[in-house]
């Protein structure tokens, strides 16, 4: 049977979920936060910065995530907005059935989240193991009597073993907006992915199905609900590599994300949305 415990991650609250077969995910209540997603072979499916601070307030560097209410920095709101470092709250604790144990954490609008985003909301994360399957929903409600817009992505850092090995399947046709300093957000078409080369580009209206080859194997992502899909290492440059990841540490993961970011979310009152990303781990 699947089980599911209340534990602590480098001092935090957290839960660990373990699937029938040995495959393990621990997620954070800070952020709602997925640190860690094992295959039943024991194969860490994400990465996570050795350099990341584990602190109230503080982003987590890897894993994935939560991204909401806005997309990096197209608002007016704190980069990639608040839900990431926030403490979320244990709403339901499911009975794990024959084969999958999930949970699910919410977030709701408080003294200082108004004062950043002054709308009536409910937000949930859903995180649902399965053998070696990970899928991710994020739902959101609108509780006030007044509409409103927000963009959302699960901003998943997916490991690769060595970022030589990479290879990513699915997109070939799509056009990207290419959000590095040398592509001044030009809309081009899909072309390979460069090792060593800082990458940063959103798929808009992107294929559903993506397939990622690497030095671990082969995995599978597949969204519903987002519309888009964002692609990004930071590459080689020391320039471009974040403070809280070493300098290295471009060579070990691609971020490959679920999103919606071109077209931001319009939702009326009383209405709810969601959007999902399921993973199947390398193999």
């Amino acid at each position: 049977m699947p089980t599911q415990e209340n534990c602590l991650f480098h001092g935090l609250p957290a839960v660990r979920l373990c699937a029938p077969n040995g495959a393990t995910a621990t997620v954070t209540l800070h952020g709602a936060h997925v640190v860690s997603w094992k295959s039943a072979a024991g194969v860490e499916q994400l990465y996570l910065s050795p350099n990341t601070r584990f602190e109230s307030g503080q982003a987590i560097r890897g894993g994935v995530p939560v991204v909401f209410p806005q997309f990096n920095t197209r608002g007016v709101l704190p980069r990639h907005g608040f839900a990431r470092t926030c403490r979320w709250a244990l709403v339901e604790d499911a009975a794990p059935t024959e084969d999958a144990c999930s949970v699910t954490l919410a977030l709701q609008s408080h003294k200082v989240i108004k004062a950043l985003w002054p709308h009536a909301f409910g937000c949930t994360l859903t995180v649902a193991l399965q053998d070696d399957s990970l899928a991710i929903t994020l739902a959101v409600s609108n509780q006030g009597p007044e509409s409103f817009s927000f963009q959302a992505a699960l901003h998943t850092y997916l490991t690769v073993g060595s970022i030589d090995s990479v290879r990513l399947d699915g997109l070939d046709g799509s056009d990207f907006e290419d959000c590095t300093a040398a592509g001044g957000n030009a809309v081009v078409r899909h072309t390979p992915l460069k090792p060593y080369e800082a990458i940063d580009r959103i798929y808009f209206n992107a294929p559903t199905q993506l397939q990622l080859q690497s030095a671990l194997g082969q995995t599978e992502l597949q969204h519903s609900g987002f519309c888009d899909v964002v692609v990004w290492n930071p590459g080689g440059a020391a320039a471009a590599c974040p403070p809280d990841l070493p300098k290295d540490g471009f060579r070990q993961f691609l971020c490959v994300e679920a999103a919606c970011i071109g077209q931001a979310v319009e939702l009326p009152a009383g209405q709810s949305w969601s959007g999902s990303q399921t993973l199947r781990a390398a193999r």
